[in-house]
Formats: structure tokens, C-alpha cells, sequence
């Protein structure tokens, strides 16, 4: 430590277990005074991916979605391409480039056959690490000849299923992507535990899902999945952080394509509540950024 160094400024103290606040201890016993909390929660922020996965092992969960007005991502027939202007989704792809992983469900492999990479004017920096696809696909759907399955970037690749597909299907994939196979949702009936009956769709774990990218190094997720995976995060409270574009425009129709779908909530009382609220605006289109409050950190 350089001499003459007589007191040192703290934003935020380290929260990683094995040695939080050790720093501290180093410094005073070398007689440097140490003022600490300054800026707390802006240096917090800055950092709040590892802060998040470096306490609980999962990744810090962000909901991405583009949408109309009336909150509606896509028309009755499909159609996505383009909601939001240029400049919004260069805005998205800033985001895509700040996480580890992008996850989607197979539905939007099925409808539009992403690539799900960075696209930048700018050549990637030597330190940047590749960015992960993970695809919730339950029943094995996603298409041999989908992008994410053949491309070059095939080996970054992981597909999500569960025990309900066919052994033959899951080494079809494996032969060019990596496969997780997943325990569905479960629940505790008279003390037995059995898959939830007269679902019309297979509901993989999610919790399950997120611990285990944990253990893989996965310290941000970035989901971009439609209505129904969006609303799996959220309605389990799963998610952290939502970034959600606004165009200017109004799709309406009962058919069209909601950014949060499933069942919703039956009284305002029950709605998610974010804080930090922040509105940006995008040549026509407005982000909004926010922290879910009530997400569950433990897992």
C-alpha cells in the first residue's frame, strides 16, 4: 500500500460470505482510517448481477420484453417484426451484451427461429465472455434445423426438457446441443409427492432450473421468452429486474399476444410492486426499468 495513504473511502461492502467486511479490519489495523457506506446502494447497483449470485447461487433474473401501449408483444397471427424502432433494439442488444445468458421458451424458437446473439457495430472485447441461449422446451419441440441448434454458436446452446421426452429425441439434440433434463413442477398432496395432473402443458421447475445455471457460473439471466415464460418467472417471483419497451402504437384484440400471460392475479392486492422506477427515452419508444420488489431471493 502506497505511503502516506491516511483514509480510505467505501461504497459497498463486499457480500461474499467467506470474507465480507475483512477489508475493513486489514485497513484500520494498519492505521488507515476507513469511511464506508458512501453511495451505498449506487455502488450496489453496480454490481448487483454477482452481488445477487455470490450470496444465493442463482443468476439475477431480468424480464426483457418489447410491446405495444396496450401491452401486446405480438399480433393474433404472430407477427413481432418490428415493434420498437432501431433504436430500441440497439438498446436491447446493450442488454444482451451485460448478461451470461439469454432464455426464451420454445415457442419463440417455433415462431420466429432467433439466432439469440449479440449483434453490435463494435467487435467483441478479448475479456467478454460468450453469451449462453437456454430454451425452456418441455415436450422437445425445438426443430433440429432451428438457428440455435445448428448455427456457429451451436455449443452454447442448452435446451431444457423434462423426463417426459423420448430418450431417442434427447440424443438427437445432444448431438449438437447441450440438454438438461429438468424435474417438472411438483406438489405435496396428503405427503406424496406427484407431478401437478390436468396441466394442459407440462410446467418445468424452474426453481430447479435456476439453481442449476447457478452452479454453472451463470451470474445474469436475461429472459426474453413470450407472455407465458415471462409469466412463470414473474407469477413465482423469480425475476428481479424488468426492462420493458413501449411503442408507440395499440395493437388491442382478445387473440393478440399479451408480454405477461398466464392465469394474472385475482386482486390488485396480489400485484407484483417494483420500486426504482425509470423511464428512458428511445427515439419514438420508451424503456422502462425497474426492481421487483417482491422477488424471492432465497430460492
Amino acid at each position: 500500500m502506497a505511503a502516506g495513504i491516511k483514509r480510505v473511502i467505501i461504497g459497498a461492502t463486499d457480500p461474499n460470505p467467506r470474507h465480507s467486511g475483512r477489508a475493513f479490519g486489514i485497513l484500520k489495523r494498519a492505521s488507515i482510517e476507513v469511511t464506508h457506506g458512501v453511495l451505498r446502494e449506487a455502488c450496489q447497483q453496480l454490481n448487483e448481477a454477482f452481488n445477487h449470485w455470490i450470496v444465493h447461487h442463482t443468476p439475477f433474473v431480468t424480464i426483457k420484453a418489447a410491446m405495444t401501449l396496450d401491452g401486446k408483444i405480438a399480433t393474433a397471427c404472430g407477427e413481432s417484426k418490428w415493434i420498437t424502432s432501431e433504436k430500441a433494439r440497439a438498446y436491447g442488444m446493450r442488454l444482451r451484451q451485460g448478461a451470461d445468458a439469454i432464455l426464451v421458451g420454445v415457442n419463440t424458437i417455433l415462431a420466429d427461429d432467433p439466432s439469440l446473439t449479440v449483434r453490435s457495430q463494435r467487435p467483441a472485447a478479448r475479456h467478454e465472455k460468450p453469451l449462453r441461449r437456454i430454451v425452456l422446451d418441455a415436450m422437445g419441440r425445438t426443430p433440429l434445423l432451428a438457428r440455435v441448434v445448428t448455427d456457429e454458436h451451436h455449443a452454447l446452446t442448452t435446451i431444457v426438457v423434462s423426463e417426459l421426452v423420448p430418450k431417442s429425441r434427447v440424443s438427437a439434440l445432444e448431438k449438437n446441443v447441450g440438454v438438461l433434463v429438468a424435474p417438472l413442477l411438483e406438489f405435496r398432496k396428503r405427503g406424496v409427492h406427484r407431478v401437478r395432473p390436468a396441466s394442459p402443458r407440462p410446467l418445468l421447475d424452474l426453481r430447479w432450473v435456476l439453481k442449476t445455471l447457478g452452479a454453472e457460473n451463470i451470474t445474469s439471466l436475461l429472459v426474453e421468452g413470450g407472455g407465458e415464460v415471462n409469466a412463470s418467472f414473474l407469477s413465482r417471483h423469480f425475476a428481479h429486474r424488468i426492462a420493458f419497451f413501449y411503442a408507440p402504437k395499440i395493437l388491442g384484440g382478445r387473440d393478440s399476444v399479451p408480454a405477461v400471460a398466464g392465469d394474472g392475479v385475482r386482486t390488485l392486492q396480489k400485484a407484483l410492486r417494483l420500486a426504482d422506477v425509470k423511464w428512458r427515452r428511445l427515439g419514438p419508444d420508451l424503456l422502462l426499468t425497474a426492481r421487483i420488489q417482491d422477488s424471492d431471493f432465497k430460492l
